[in-house]
């Protein structure tokens, strides 16, 4: 996924405090044992008709593979099957946050015909001026990249996307669920990362 390179190039944390400071800063998975890191349930639900894929019973790995530098490798497992998707530096940002983020991207662009560059730019720019607040575990954090936008009325339903990111501040390591929501009339998206615990 070259995209998330750009994520990677881009996820630079914004106020000190903030969401980015926190979820995106480097290094997060880098003290990991060799071998599994973190898993997580992997949903999708679209639309009938959409051309964006549905995925069920999906589980996303993370893996730390040792070497020169150490890298962490994304895949994904369904149906018995293992496929992978991507690899990324053990202290760059969380991959899992990146994969989700570009993920929404990709479903949210399907959906509405929309530029992912645009649609990206949007929730870059949420993640980035969001606030963690009080310290508390967990604590919840809502995202609605599209609620001023201009090109509002161009996305329907798609344009009351909701990010919801659920983490522990003492382990923002291990972000406990990540989804994606627009279930509004007329039929809507829903993606999701559930972490599985031990």
């Amino acid at each position: 996924m070259r995209a998330l390179l750009f994520w990677l190039l881009l996820s630079l944390p914004a106020a000190a405090g903030g969401l980015s400071d926190l979820l995106m800063a480097p290094g997060l998975l880098a003290g990991a044992a060799d071998g599994p890191v973190l898993a997580y349930a992997y949903e999708r639900e679209v639309p009938d008709g959409a051309e964006v894929a549905p995925v069920s019973g999906s589980r996303l790995d993370v893996t730390l593979v040792p070497g020169p530098e150490d890298h962490l490798f994304l895949s994904r497992e369904e149906g018995g099957g293992t496929l992978p998707l991507a690899e990324f530096p053990a202290g760059g940002p969380n991959p899992v946050l990146l994969f989700f983020l570009e993920s929404t991207v990709r479903s949210m662009a399907g959906l509405t015909g929309g530029s992912p560059f645009y649609i990206r730019n949007r929730i870059r720019e949420a993640v980035a001026a969001a606030d963690v607040g009080p310290a508390a575990a967990p604590s919840e954090v809502m995202l609605h990249p599209f609620a001023g936008d201009p090109n509002r009325a161009r996305m329907g339903v798609h344009a009351d996307l909701t990010l919801r990111l659920r983490f522990d501040p003492d382990r923002p390591d291990r972000i406990l669920e990540l989804s994606a929501d627009t279930a509004g009339s007329g039929g809507g998206y829903n993606e999701s990362l559930v972490l599985l615990e031990d």
